[in-house]
């Protein structure tokens, strides 16, 4: 047993010069298999839909995700919102409708897409200055708005469920898990999960979203790479590396706090999907 033990202590020790890389790989690893185990609960949800609804099976996905819908749609629209003095005018707010949609190109010529029907499950239309710098970069952040609200949602609906903050490991000092404050409401684990679940289905942005946002992405991911390379070739000599490393580390190991909590929601919600198969297998 003792031999055991040390072994483990030996393996710890080999690991660690490696583990900032580890948890910087992690992010990526884990983002993959959340898309794997997001999609493994859709199928099993359509499936469910299949025998309470029959034809009409793979909306209940839809449905079921209806709140994240509307903060998604939201989202834009408090964006939209927030540039009111640039010009920025709301037409018309959808927060939830599940409809066909024709996917179209800017000069309007309808794309037929493949596989699955493309819905619309919310719009928001709006109009802005032709020409202008702001009207680009409002375009943008409306595109990106969905995500930051959907993080913005999943920390604060966290902290509604256990009473800690996203970014806080919950280990005490002998690393216990402390997963929930000891005094906090047990109450709040009866919805807090479902909505976490709903809201992170729908923060990413669309691909109209992404388009939207592409002027605002290209000029951001430029001026990082010019700073990058500012810093790289006139002060060199003086950034601390190791430091950097430090810290990205330390982002990155909330990161992937953040996805097992979402991973392990799926699981929860798979094993509770394949509970109800089960019974209307039967």
């Amino acid at each position: 047993m003792q031999g055991a033990m040390d072994s483990g202590k030996d393996f710890l020790a080999q690991l660690q010069p490696h583990l900032p890389w580890i948890t910087l790989v992690g992010v990526l690893l884990l983002f993959a298999l959340l898309r794997v185990s997001r999609k493994a609960l859709r199928l099993r949800i359509d499936e469910i839909g299949y025998y309470w609804l029959r034809e009409r099976g793979p909306l209940l996905w839809f449905w079921f995700n209806a709140p994240g819908v509307i903060l998604h749609e939201l989202s834009h629209a408090i964006m939209l919102l927030l540039f009111y003095p640039f010009g920025f005018r709301i037409t018309s707010i959808t927060l939830f409708r599940v409809k066909p949609m024709p996917m179209r190109k800017v000069k309007g010529r309808v794309v037929r897409s493949r596989g699955r029907q493309s819905l619309q499950l919310g719009e928001v239309q709006y109009v802005r200055p032709q020409g202008r710098i702001m009207s680009y970069v409002g375009d943008g952040f409306s595109g990106v708005a969905p995500l930051l609200g959907g993080i913005a949602m999943f920390a604060f609906l966290y902290w509604a469920a256990t009473g800690y903050q996203l970014w806080d490991f919950p280990f005490n000092a002998q690393w216990d898990l402390q997963w929930r404050r000891p005094d906090w409401p047990w109450w709040t684990l009866l919805i807090t999960p479902y909505l976490i679940l709903t809201v992170t289905s729908e923060l990413w942005p669309s691909r109209q979203d992404w388009y939207g946002a592409r002027w605002l992405l290209f000029g951001v991911s430029m001026a990082l790479i010019l700073i990058v390379g500012i810093i790289y070739l006139q002060f060199n000599h003086i950034v601390n590396y190791p430091l950097l490393l430090q810290l990205a580390t330390s982002i990155a190991a909330h990161v992937d706090f953040a996805l097992l909590v979402l991973i392990g929601l799926d699981l929860l919600f798979l094993l509770l999907a394949e509970l109800i198969l089960y019974v209307a297998r039967r």
